[in-house]
């Protein structure tokens, strides 16, 4: 039986403990709309439907339902604007036996029929931090500044805007408010010019002292840093910056022009916020990611969404990615910054526990982690909510092999090509590069058998470089990182779920 708060029967079905019984039958109504196999044939609504329908067994009946809450933590009630489902590969933890690895596929989306947050869009403060070192001179520039022009023509009077330039120092083109004269914006921005060198610091500082004059919950607080440019020396500070920056709810994303710049300090730099970085590779990309990315500030039901965990006895927490809405990973310390629950839309999170069944407490449940997730909903009269969560397994002796539900393998699978390229790379800062050549050839052979025949080439023969001693390229390193990342999508995407 579920009991905690990620895998409970009120989370189940988006509702509060203290939820009468119309509103038990009103939310099962709207979830199995969703979810159930006459309207949806896909495997993956299945699996839910059969979870919200033991939710509503047990939470119509009075009695199973007085039970149930009888063994719930007085303080484990979640936000009943949000439904969230959690679904293991084990359905046990099998006791004295050896480390047994569990993935938890967390699934968060606003609660079916809250039709009025789900049509309000939260208003922008963002800052656009453009950089302008000698090296974005020419085309590089001129497509940023047309996707920055196309952003500002969409505001809203009330959207909040502040624009930075940055190279070796920072310029604040236009200082945090709303209402701005866009054209007189637009043409300040024309202006630019480029020179001197890339110091990310300076264009983030400046980026985030702005939005945080206007912070406000009740705003999507973004930054975004657009850049081509590896920055030297204050790597340290600039993430100790973004640290803060996402302690406080404000969110940065990147996107990384050419192939120059570091995309592991920017994945460190923007996965401390819930952010995601996005690959420009030629100029003729750019103003496309640069939009892409602009577009989704605002389509939001939450922002900020973050999981302040501690492991329980024997469990370790050994990996973490976000699979939709932007794939990227968030680290594996706590607290976990997941991102963004867009609207219509949900946030998926893979994590991977090692679970240790000697080192846990006596008990009937094997507790992999416990703590608090908090997120900010902006239409809310008070957006900041708080919840209790805690994720666990019963411990049973093993009675046969219960198949893992099937979204979660898909989702294992899909993430699967880019955990092997990532391995690689681990692998030749080891010193180890016939272990990352060998690596590399497997993944290409699975990308041949996908039909992706232009990112196998490219692992291939960055697999040839490196077996022969050489550094694995800037650019192929890059679109092979990318790409695969390019791969995952959301798991329950095909269900037409929304």
């Amino acid at each position: 039986m579920a009991t905690n708060y990620l895998d409970n029967y009120y989370a189940r079905l988006g509702i509060s403990k203290t939820a009468t019984l119309e509103d038990v039958r009103t939310a099962f109504r709207r979830a199995a709309r969703q979810f159930h196999p006459d309207t949806n044939k896909h495997t993956e609504s299945n699996e839910l439907f059969l979870q919200v329908q033991e939710a509503f067994e047990v939470l119509s009946d009075s009695t199973k339902r007085s039970h149930y809450d009888a063994i719930l933590p007085d303080d484990i009630d979640g936000p009943p604007a949000l439904m969230v489902n959690a679904l293991y590969s084990r359905s046990q933890v099998v006791p004295n036996s050896q480390i047994q690895n569990i993935c938890v596929l967390l699934d968060l989306m606003a609660t079916p029929g809250r039709e009025q947050e789900l049509s309000k869009k939260p208003p922008l403060n963002v800052c656009l931090i453009l950089d302008t070192s000698t090296s974005m001179a020419g085309e590089r520039l001129s497509q940023v500044l047309k996707a920055a022009n196309q952003f500002v023509r969409q505001l809203q009077p009330y959207d909040i805007l502040s624009v930075v330039a940055f190279n070796d120092r920072a310029e604040v083109l236009a200082p945090a408010s709303a209402g701005h004269d866009n054209q007189r914006l637009i043409s300040r921005m024309s202006t630019l010019k480029t020179g001197g060198g890339t110091e990310i610091y300076q264009g983030l500082k400046a980026g985030i002292s702005q939005v945080g004059q206007q912070l406000n919950a009740a705003y999507s607080n973004h930054v975004v840093l657009i850049t081509d440019g590896r920055t030297y020396g204050d790597e340290a500070e600039s993430l100790a910056l973004a640290g803060e920056a996402g302690d406080k709810g404000i969110t940065i994303s990147a996107v990384g022009i050419g192939d120059a710049w570091n995309e592991n300090f920017i994945d460190a730099l923007v996965s401390n916020t819930g952010g995601s970085s996005i690959y420009a590779a030629s100029s003729t990309d750019i103003q496309q990611m640069i939009e892409k990315t602009l577009s989704n500030l605002n389509q939001t039901f939450a922002n900020n969404v973050r999981l302040s965990y501690q492991p329980g006895p024997g469990s370790t927490l050994s990996y973490a990615f976000r699979l939709a809405p932007e794939p990227g990973n968030i680290g594996d310390e706590s607290p976990l910054s997941a991102g963004n629950i867009p609207l219509g839309k949900r946030l998926s999170l893979l994590l991977e526990f090692q679970a240790d069944s000697d080192l846990a407490d006596k008990g009937e449940e094997f507790v992999l982690a416990a703590g608090d997730l908090r997120l900010d909903i902006p239409t809310q009269a008070i957006p900041a909510t708080t919840a209790r969560f805690q994720l666990s397994r019963p411990l049973a002796a093993a009675d046969g092999t219960e198949a893992p539900p099937q979204v979660l393998v898909k989702a294992i699978g899909q993430l699967s090509l880019y955990r092997m390229q990532e391995e690689s790379r681990a692998q030749i800062e080891r010193g180890e590069p016939e272990a990352a050549a060998k690596g590399l050839r497997m993944l290409a052979t699975h990308l041949l058998s996908m039909g992706d025949k232009g990112l196998a080439r490219t692992a291939l023969l960055a697999a040839e470089e490196i077996k022969a001693g050489k550094a694995l390229d800037a650019n192929s390193g890059k679109q092979i990182k990318y790409g695969t990342r390019a791969l995952i999508q959301d798991p329950f995407e095909e269900m037409g779920a929304q």
